[in-house]
């Protein structure tokens, strides 16, 4: 049986390479925020200070929820089996650890089955056909409606539409792929690490002292802490995803793994 403490972190973090054209150079600068329609028993869109990036580690998450679509089908060949995977982008205001930022312009009835949760009842987000394709790569989770969920609480209150908000995370998941800190963890993936070898990946790419802006959060498996999910905080202006070094903003979080952990591996299927 699996520790308790894991079921509760992962329920608590889960309200949970590719070459499609556009995406080589990362999403296009994103200058400032503008509401797209008023409030509706919510917040504002764009009135935020920060963004937190959070992005899983899926065949951990996938111990704690396997019965979810995205994990049933896991192979150790997808992307998520050694990649960082898409949580969310999440807009942030100082202070507001819980992340309650949210649900701007979202009507009553649809924050009420969002919170179900019912996702796959929600109204589907609205992007193009190269977004959709990314996201089938980076967020597993679409497979039950993640990003139903991410655009209705995270995502309304952006500013942007749809389709800028879920092709700037995707090119950030690939910026990160693509980095020293993600290759670290995909030659890694199964076996377990010393935090600090880590934060020397990240700091490679991401300049030296900047692993102090790296947020990493593990969760018991089977006895060993295995890593959970990553965070990153940015500001409100995202700029394009090859300038995710310039983006990083400072933050108190220093998440809760260890001095090593395991980087749980896919199903042998």
């Amino acid at each position: 049986m699996k520790n308790p403490s894991f079921w509760l972190l992962a329920a608590a973090l889960l309200a949970g390479p590719m070459s499609a054209q556009g995406w080589d150079n990362g999403a296009p600068a994103i200058e400032k925020q503008v509401p797209v329609r008023p409030p509706s028993g919510g917040h504002v869109a764009g009135r935020f200070d920060s963004y937190t990036f959070t992005m899983s580690w899926e065949p951990a998450f996938c111990e704690g929820k396997p019965s979810v679509h995205e994990c049933e089908t896991m192979t150790s060949d997808r992307f998520d089996a050694t990649h960082l995977a898409l949580h969310g982008l999440w807009p942030d205001q100082d202070g507001d650890a819980s992340h309650s930022y949210g649900y701007c312009g979202v009507s009553a009835s649809d924050q009420s089955r969002d919170k179900a949760p019912t996702w796959c009842s929600l109204r589907e987000p609205s992007y193009s056909d190269a977004t959709h394709a990314a996201l089938l790569t980076v967020m597993p989770g679409v497979d039950s409606c993640l990003d139903h969920h991410e655009w209705t609480k995270h995502g309304s209150c952006s500013g942007l539409t749809a389709d800028q908000y879920f092709a700037a995370a995707a090119a950030l998941v690939q910026q990160v792929a693509a980095s020293s800190f993600g290759q670290y963890l995909a030659a890694h993936a199964g076996q377990t690490v010393a935090a600090a070898d880590a934060v020397a990946a990240f700091e490679q790419d991401f300049g030296a002292g900047s692993g102090s802006k790296l947020v990493m959060n593990c969760a018991s498996v089977r006895g060993s802490s295995a890593l959970l999910e990553v965070r990153l905080h940015l500001p409100t202006a995202l700029r394009p995803a090859p300038e995710l070094k310039a983006m990083l903003l400072s933050t108190g979080d220093r998440g809760n793994c260890p001095s090593s952990f395991v980087l749980d591996p896919a199903p042998s299927r």
